[in-house]
């Protein structure tokens, strides 16, 4: 079967192009320039495209039976100016618009189209648990995955099936949890604000073979919870971490001081959801890491000291 990744060179997108090869995928990843992906496996065909021209531009573009779109701008690189907010919104519409429009003129012709979004969608929650049934929320992330889910849905016709994954934070040896075990170098690691919004989170082999499970299960449509079963707060989630770490975890940061130095973003951080893949597992998925320690000891791997 032949796969097409938009975003592939990322770290998710590395990830799944080495899975889907190891189980006899035929894989091409698209790059805004080939040279930056020379590492990538022999195997995989690296297609230059400016995420701008039309895909009819791309030769033998219609052989592709999947399709799948982890491409938009890191939402956590920097502070959320307006400009910066327009970009993380733009580039997300704009080549998920230009994917739907070659499948609708014809131009690709997939099996299935997997759209990344992110369990933002569900905006700021409480404890209630939720599944992909719940409605979208009202602050700026929930906008931009809602915005970003409509654009994906707008394919018009019975062949293509339209899957859109929702992740929570992805545990792996790159991403955000190199972000998190930081301050636990420094002894000053701990909870952020006041530790009891819910983390939502997934070990990245299952977020990986939860893709190719959509892949090979046709009776999967709409969204998906990209999260483990078993979310946790914010606290446990640093009390855990600093347990694999064996370090303290007693240092909180408080809200004023994320909110001073991350403006807006600090609302991803300091809000939470307590979201369930429910639609998934009653398929019959299973989760090789459902349990947040197992996964944090896999995911930092020897870095059990830091």
């Amino acid at each position: 079967m032949n796969v097409l990744i938009f975003g592939g060179t990322g770290f998710l997108g590395r990830k799944l192009t080495k899975e889907l090869l190891s189980s006899g995928y035929k894989v091409s990843v698209i790059s805004r320039k080939r040279q930056i992906s020379a590492d990538k496996d022999s195997d995989v065909d690296l297609i230059e495209w400016d995420y701008k021209s039309p895909l009819s531009s791309i030769n033998n573009v219609k052989e592709y039976e999947v399709v799948i779109n982890f491409a938009g701008e890191s939402i956590g690189n920097r502070r959320w100016s307006n400009s910066v907010k327009q970009e993380i919104l733009k580039s997300r519409i704009n080549t998920t618009r230009s994917i739907v429009n070659a499948i609708n003129d014809g131009t690709m012709s997939p099996k299935v189209l997997i759209n990344a979004s992110a369990v933002g969608y569900y905006g700021f929650r409480q404890d209630e648990k939720i599944t992909e049934s719940e409605g979208p929320g009202q602050d700026f992330l929930a906008e931009v995955c809602q915005k970003w889910e409509a654009e994906a849905y707008k394919v018009k016709n019975d062949f293509t099936r339209v899957v859109t994954i929702r992740t929570g934070v992805v545990l792996g040896s790159q991403g955000a949890l190199t972000r998190m075990v930081m301050p636990f170098k420094f002894y000053v690691g701990g909870p952020l604000g006041k530790g009891t919004q819910w983390l939502p989170w997934i070990h990245v082999e299952d977020h990986i073979r939860m893709v190719r499970f959509i892949i090979e299960h046709e009776e999967i449509t709409g969204p998906v919870n990209g999260t483990s079963p078993a979310p946790v707060r914010m606290k446990d989630f640093s009390t855990i971490l600093g347990e694999v770490l064996k370090k303290p975890s007693w240092f909180p940061v408080p809200e004023f001081i994320l909110k001073i130095a991350l403006g807006q973003m600090s609302e991803m951080l300091l809000n939470g959801q307590r979201a369930i893949p429910q639609k998934i597992s009653d398929i019959g998925f299973e989760f090789k890491f459902p349990d947040l320690r197992s996964a944090l000891e896999e995911a930092l791997g020897n870095r059990n000291v830091v």
